[in-house]
């Protein structure tokens, strides 16, 4: 039986977050170095479907693949679909997704939705009034139960 290797990323901040936003490398499809760009990217674990922005579109010359309906918190919208490459750090992921092309409101370049947080472990963690967040590529066979680590104190 082969066991998977784990990848995981941890960032650590020093003061209690209420939104999770961390640095992400993009690249065009196919890939061109020249359209490779350093972006913020908020997790958003409300979103189905990971966005960027139509500015970064543009800065990436990705062209649309495709046209999808999605409804956001007060509307819903078509919206052009694109490929890109998303490298998260410590190369957790790196593989080409489909995401959509949408104004985002949270002041980010992008948003994490579930289709890409629902490939690994996803940990957020508020001890001390500090934010720890953790990912981890493919899932561990077991999960994190709170409710058991409680019991176990």
């Amino acid at each position: 039986m082969t066991i998977s290797k784990h990848v995981t990323l941890s960032y650590y901040f020093e003061n209690k977050q209420n939104r999770l936003i961390i640095p992400v490398q993009i690249h065009s499809v196919p890939f061109n170095s020249m359209r490779s760009l350093s972006i913020n990217a908020l997790w958003d674990t409300g979103a189905m479907m990971s966005a960027i922005t139509p500015e970064i579109m543009d800065k990436l010359k990705a062209p649309p693949v495709d046209r999808k309906k999605i409804a956001g918190i007060h509307t819903s919208q078509e919206v052009d679909i694109v490929s890109i490459t998303l490298e998260l750090p410590n190369s957790v992921i790196k593989r080409t997704f489909k995401v959509a092309v949408c104004n985002i409101t949270s002041n980010t370049e992008m948003i994490i939705g579930m289709d890409i947080i629902s490939l690994g472990d996803f940990a957020l963690s508020n001890g001390n009034a500090q934010t720890l967040f953790s990912f981890a590529v493919p899932p561990f066979r077991d999960k994190i139960d709170f409710t058991k680590k409680q019991n176990e104190e």
